[in-house]
Order: structure tokens, then C-alpha cells, then sequence
């Protein structure tokens, strides 16, 4: 049962057999952002008011920046929740961290504006959310490229979601989004 007023969306890519990332935990096998079509990001990142991800994304994203592929957090400035179970500092106005998933729901139960949340990931995060039953819609973009391991996405993800729409992207992409049952 649906514990939260704020609306949930995982939005992910994954390789054709089923990941999120590579054995390594990267995300290089992605299209990057000189990809023509952006799959429609733009509106979804224009339609949320929120971010939660784990820490390890947190960090992976924050090393595209120190690295020179990006000048910022590609968000477009919403604010970002930060899962973590190791004490983590930031300098960054945009950032809380959390320790855990009842902390989040308090936030959101406390604050009404956050109508809509963007679950990044990773699988461990995704699992849980799904575990506690927070996952209203799962938007996935499937990428024309196997990596035959890696980090897959976790395959309960689905239970309990019904396909509502599938479409082809450029390059071969497919995006199909899915709503709680």
C-alpha cells in the first residue's frame, strides 16, 4: 500500500539484457548528451520536483563532473536526496543526505511540494523503494547494447506494474513506461 502523497517515477536506462551498469558500475556503454534525441528527459525533468538517488550515483555523477564531460549535475538545479549509510559532507546547497527511507517519507510528509519524486537509482535503492512499495511509475529505456554482466536492474521491479505505453527513440532505443497496478 502506497504510503506517500508524492508520486514516484523510476526513470532508467538499461542494456538490452537487463543492466543498469557495467560489472564496474559504470555507465560509459550510455549515450552521452551529443545524442541527438534525449528521449524526451527535458519534459520529465521539467514534470519533477525532486531527485533520490544513492550515494554511489551521487558520487559517479559528481567524478563526470571533476573528469570534464559535464560542467554540472545535469538535474537542472532540483534539489537531490542522497541515500547514504557512511557519514557524506557536501558544499552543495542543492544536496541532503539520508540515512535511511523512513527519513525520506518524513520530508515529503512534511513538505507539500514535493509532488513529484525521480528515483535515479541505484538497484539497491530501487529495491528498496520497491520492497516498501513506493514505485508508482517505472519509465525504462532500453539501450541496443548487451553487457553480459554488470548490475542489473532488480527484476521485482516490475511486479505489480502494468505496461502502458512502449515507444522507439532514435538510435534504437525503446522506451516503455509502466504504472503501479
Amino acid at each position: 500500500m502506497k504510503v506517500t502523497m508524492a508520486y514516484i517515477i523510476l526513470y532508467i536506462a538499461t542494456s538490452t539484457d537487463g543492466f543498469i551498469a557495467d560489472k564496474h558500475g559504470g555507465v560509459d556503454w550510455l549515450p552521452g548528451p551529443e545524442t541527438e534525441c534525449d528521449g524526451g528527459f527535458e519534459d520529465f525533468l521539467n514534470s519533477i520536483d525532486v531527485i533520490a538517488q544513492g550515494s554511489t550515483t551521487f558520487k559517479q555523477t559528481l567524478s563526470f563532473i571533476d573528469a570534464g564531460i559535464v560542467a554540472d549535475l545535469p538535474y537542472g538545479g532540483r534539489h537531490m536526496y542522497v541515500f547514504t549509510r557512511e557519514p557524506m559532507t557536501t558544499t552543495r546547497s542543492d544536496v541532503t543526505f539520508v540515512s535511511s527511507i523512513k527519513e525520506f517519507l518524513q520530508i515529503l510528509k512534511n513538505d507539500a511540494t514535493i509532488k513529484r519524486v525521480w528515483l535515479l537509482g541505484g538497484a539497491e535503492l530501487v529495491a528498496s523503494f520497491k520492497d516498501h512499495d513506493l514505485i508508482d511509475e517505472c519509465i525504462i529505456t532500453i539501450i541496443p547494447k548487451e553487457l553480459h554482466e554488470g548490475i542489473a536492474l532488480p527484476k521485482h521491479v516490475l511486479h505489480g506494474m502494468r505496461e502502458v505505453n512502449s515507444k522507439n527513440l532514435s538510435q534504437g532505443m525503446i522506451e516503455t513506461r509502466y504504472v503501479r497496478n
